[in-house]
């Protein structure tokens, strides 16, 4: 999960439950599944993309358009496509021309998005002061485009290139792009090269925070036994991921 959260940029908030209570309570057979509850109780649950019942009838009477005044189509348009910048541009252009109900969304967008710049910004310095530079970077830059009127802008451009002046930033970063390949190796249980990219970056970004990063992750993969695990092999543990004796890679780093 850690490594589609970074690999997304998502900075909104994921619950994780190990314990495997709400899967039993939802009746997960695969994934991805959705479910509805009504306060306590389970409507329907199910893959995503089907429904039926009760819940199949409100989705053919609920709305199909944006629920968003066309006049802020533009506005949508950007902040969707990722450029978080033009979004705020295009909402400044259109206010003054909204009156009532438009501006009343406008006002409600400006809020919101002037609140997710704050957290994406405060999540890349806590990143980068945590070691992850890279990480951080990518967190920021879509709210620091050209002509960016975020709050804080100033101070956070300020504190990104304070940082691209250190000697080790090359290192950090082309280190931290490895890292989150590398997580997403995980991700697909690719677990050998994974290790295997891990030692690359503590090659490559020797001496470096992101290095001891990947250190710290090649080892937790190495103790766990997971290089070689195969999901194919009735051997192998699907629980833990970790690779039978036939099939386990014995990697050093």
């Amino acid at each position: 999960m850690e490594a589609w959260i970074a690999a997304n940029n998502v900075i909104h908030p994921v619950v994780i439950l190990p314990d495997g209570k709400l899967e039993k309570v939802i009746g997960v057979s695969g994934f991805p599944t959705s479910a509805v509850f009504l306060g306590k109780e389970l409507q329907w649950t199910g893959h995503p993309s089907s429904s039926s019942g009760a819940l199949s009838g409100a989705r053919k009477e609920g709305r199909t358009d944006s629920v968003y005044p066309k006049k802020l189509g533009k506005v949508i348009k950007a902040w969707n496509g990722g450029d978080k910048t033009k979004a705020l541009q295009e909402l400044y252009k259109v206010m003054p021309k909204l009156e009532g109900s438009d501006l009343d969304w406008a006002g409600r967008l400006d809020g919101f998005m002037k609140n997710e710049s704050a957290k994406a910004f405060q999540l890349s310095s806590e990143a980068i002061q945590d070691g992850f530079w890279f990480r951080g970077m990518q967190l920021a830059q879509p709210y620091l485009g050209k002509g960016s009127e975020y709050p804080r802008v100033v101070e956070t451009r300020a504190h990104l290139a304070m940082m691209q002046e250190k000697p080790s930033y090359s290192k950090e970063i082309k280190g931290g792009e490895l890292f989150r390949d590398a997580q997403i190796m995980e991700r697909n249980q690719e677990y050998l090269e994974a290790v295997k990219t891990y030692k690359k970056i503590m090659k490559k970004s020797a001496e470096t925070a992101i290095a001891g990063h990947a250190e710290m992750a090649a080892m937790k993969l190495i103790d766990a036994y997971k290089p070689g695990y195969k999901s194919t092999c009735p051997n192998c543990d699907r629980k833990t991921h970790a690779a039978c004796a036939k099939h386990r890679e014995n990697v050093k780093l």
